[in-house]
């Protein structure tokens, strides 16, 4: 079954959104060492679960789950999953025949984090954090014809490799674009049959450090605005080393969902929610079925007001999660 399929099948759900991304609950677990994180589930025909140290109750695993020394990971039958530890340690995959499998307690605090490692919580900071402020939705059907809604940039900042603008709507409908600086009109494009565009390298180069509007002109609805700003040539480029420095942490060949997960939470948590998301959707062409994914971007579009993307992406997630989506 497709997404698109699954997706009409759930709209009749109420989400109960806050606390579906994990946040300690106990105090005692609150004060141990933050020592991985679940990255990637795949349940199969089988489970995942998570038992806290001071527990000895079993729970499903969530994505983007933090995990402390002392928890244990287990799996069933054909699931597994992808736990990233803390410290120099790397990628470990649980499945059944690892199982159980126990967190270990995080190296002992050197005198100073080497860079890798000051990456690396930067991404567990971002994404060990909740949007926790979403009201509780009843979603409803897609049908007939909704305004379109830009998705990025969406009042930011972005790194000015490749500046892509994409908008909710429909493909067969005609848009019009328009870039707007302090001085005027930059660029403007009629009668575009798409709902992506790139900033063409011929086009008037833009200046970094200052706010642009990008207006979107629907023929049927009335005109979208948000604002972008791209951040300055010194910063992409230490922002690009220390992706490079995430990589090199992580030790050899990460698996490339978790590799652009812990990439999304380093760029999110310098701010750089455009280009966090664009990762998070181009993987997510590739492997739709990842929860982590899909409970990513749903964060993402939260932290960027548009709950309506972000209960989809919770839904997606949610579903991938709750053992149904071994049954299509």
């Amino acid at each position: 079954m497709g997404a698109s399929r699954r997706t009409v099948i759930r709209w009749g759900s109420i989400l109960a959104l806050p606390g579906f991304l994990w946040s300690p609950t106990v105090a005692t677990s609150a004060e141990r060492e933050v020592a991985g994180m679940i990255t990637e589930i795949h349940l199969g025909g089988g489970q995942v679960e998570v038992r806290s140290a001071e527990s000895e109750l079993w729970r499903a695993a969530a994505p983007l789950r933090t995990l402390r020394s002392g928890d244990t990971v287990s799996a069933t039958a054909d699931a597994w999953a992808v736990l990233v530890l803390s410290g120099r340690r790397g990628v470990v995959r649980v499945d059944e025949a690892k199982s159980p499998f126990v967190v270990p307690a995080s190296p002992a605090a050197r005198g100073q984090l080497d860079k890798g490692l000051e990456i690396l919580e930067a991404s567990f900071s971002f994404l060990s954090t909740t949007s926790g402020d979403l009201p509780l939705a009843t979603l409803g059907t897609r049908a007939g014809m909704k305004p379109p809604v830009i998705l990025t940039p969406h009042n930011g900042l972005v790194l000015p490799d490749a500046l892509v603008f994409e908008w909710r709507g429909s493909q067969s409908s005609l848009y019009a674009l328009r870039i707007v600086g302090p001085d005027g009109l930059v660029l403007e494009r009629t009668n575009l049959a798409t709902t992506r565009f790139e900033y063409p390298k011929s086009a008037p180069p833009l200046t970094a450090g200052v706010r642009y509007r990008f207006q979107l002109l629907p023929a049927w609805h009335p005109p979208q605005e948000v604002w972008f700003q791209l951040v300055d040539p010194d910063t992409a480029r230490k922002i690009r080393d220390d992706l490079r420095d995430l990589e090199e942490v992580l030790g050899p060949a990460p698996s490339p969902a978790t590799l652009v997960t812990l990439r999304a939470g380093f760029l999110a948590h310098n701010g750089l929610l455009h280009d966090a998301r664009l990762g998070v959707v181009e993987e997510l062409a590739r492997q739709p079925d990842e929860p982590s994914l899909h409970c990513l971007l749903g964060d993402l579009y939260a932290r960027q007001g548009l709950p309506e993307e972000a209960m989809e992406s919770f839904a997606e997630a949610r579903y991938l999660t709750s053992g149904s989506a071994s049954a299509r």
